[in-house]
């Protein structure tokens, strides 16, 4: 018997919170959102510049893409359950290894790599495949409250880091970040995720179906042309999203605006993400995707065009970030939909790893590149005007597709 969406949240509410969790605590929940509150306490303990501590984020990006598409084929052969257990275990041991650091920049890009590597199985690959298996009717909003968790940590997890390292140093700030990950995180992972249900909680129509997951396989998913305008579209989308939230204060102060009021605005980003992933979740169930994301990523691109203006007001500076935020919210927690929509649940791991892994791919030029950019017009306003003109693009690309295919319900819906 198929199942309301109330029925899957009162069915599914412990597998919401633990992956909500992971994401929370996976190398794009507290990795990423915290990496910023270290660069000054690691450039006054070993005299590294600003510029040698950020690059190791690309190294943390370039290998969770590169790892994405692995953790996706394991996860559809052996589950995310034992991958995502372990993968966690693992990241919580590389904060405390990163205690060691001895000066050596190399060493300190390595650990993160080596970091990302090990801790690839706590992207939303393993997270997203677990919820699109357990919802159907209210996959949106699950989608869009499960993703939400890296927003949280990206409003709370920077001041937590920030008060440990304040109060006993840099090293206890990793510590800290691995002692919530061990003793908070794994146990709720531990006792409340689960991949499938228990075929006693399901009729053995529905138990039969659940083991046979339906879909596209990856080459099959490889000759479509969805599977091309997703990975592409969000690939673009992804580079200019990422280029304007790591540079959002310089640009906002390129525009005029003062260094706090444009630190100020930025803050504004964590409550956009939360606030977007849970509301473009709750609004996809309803209306088409495709169109949603037209209509978000049109929006954004209004947004980067109002700060072309001449004195920005502050007022269309806070629409301008906010809409950045949303369009950063809306970014992975579409990702993930549209590759359960459009190709089913069958190879969701390694479909999803390769989408995810152009994403991420996406998300380490775009910075390099608004980068550069600035530095040769001593400006941001021709980023500003290309990253407008992107987005019109991407949300043509990404607003074209057609309509899914029905695969039907894969867990007795």
């Amino acid at each position: 018997m198929a199942l309301t969406a109330q029925g899957e949240f009162q069915r599914g509410w412990k597998i919401l919170l633990a992956s909500s969790m992971g994401i929370a605590a996976g190398l794009s929940g507290i990795a990423f959102y915290t990496f910023g509150v270290f660069i000054v306490p690691l450039t006054e303990a070993f005299g590294w510049t600003r510029g040698q501590v950020s690059t190791a984020a690309s190294f943390l990006i370039v290998g969770t893409a590169f790892t994405a598409p692995i953790v996706g084929t394991i996860i559809d052969r052996y589950g995310a359950r034992a991958v995502g257990l372990l993968s966690t275990l693992l990241l919580a041991a590389g904060y405390f290894a990163l205690t060691q650091l001895n000066g050596s920049i190399w060493m300190f890009y390595a650990a993160w790599l080596t970091i990302a590597l090990v801790g690839g199985g706590t992207t939303p690959v393993v997270w997203t495949r677990a919820i699109n298996i357990w919802f159907e009717r209210g996959r949106g909003l699950a989608l869009g409250l499960t993703l939400a968790g890296s927003g949280m940590t990206g409003i709370f997890g920077p001041l937590f880091v920030t008060v440990v390292i304040g109060a006993y140093g840099w090293q206890a700030g990793y510590v800290g970040v691995g002692a919530l990950i061990l003793l908070v995180v794994i146990p709720v992972l531990f006792f409340l995720f689960r991949e499938r249900l228990p075929d006693r909680e399901m009729g053995s129509e529905a138990a039969s179906a659940a083991h046979e997951l339906r879909g596209f396989t990856l080459q099959e998913s490889l000759r479509s042309v969805p599977f091309w305008i997703i990975a592409g579209g969000f690939f673009l989308v992804s580079a200019v999203v990422a280029g304007l939230l790591i540079n959002v204060v310089p640009i906002l102060i390129d525009r005029g605006l003062t260094d706090v009021e444009a630190a100020g605005i930025a803050g504004t980003l964590g409550i956009a993400v939360v606030i977007g992933r849970v509301g473009i979740g709750w609004l996809i169930d309803r209306v088409r995707a495709p169109l949603v994301a037209r209509v978000l990523l049109a929006f954004t691109a209004v947004g980067c065009g109002l700060l072309t203006l001449a004195g920005t007001p502050t007022w269309v500076a806070v629409v301008s970030v906010m809409s950045m935020g949303l369009a950063a919210a809306a970014e992975v927690d579409l990702l993930a939909y549209l590759t359960a929509r459009y190709f089913g649940m069958k190879s969701y791991g390694k479909v999803y790893g390769w989408q995810i892994s152009s994403f991420y791919l996406g998300a380490t030029f775009g910075p390099v590149l608004v980068g550069q950019a600035y530095d040769y017009f001593g400006s941001y306003l021709q980023v500003l005007y290309t990253s407008a003109a992107a987005l019109l693009f991407g949300a043509i690309v990404v607003g074209s597709l057609g309509k899914p295919p029905d695969f039907g319900p894969d867990v007795g819906h």
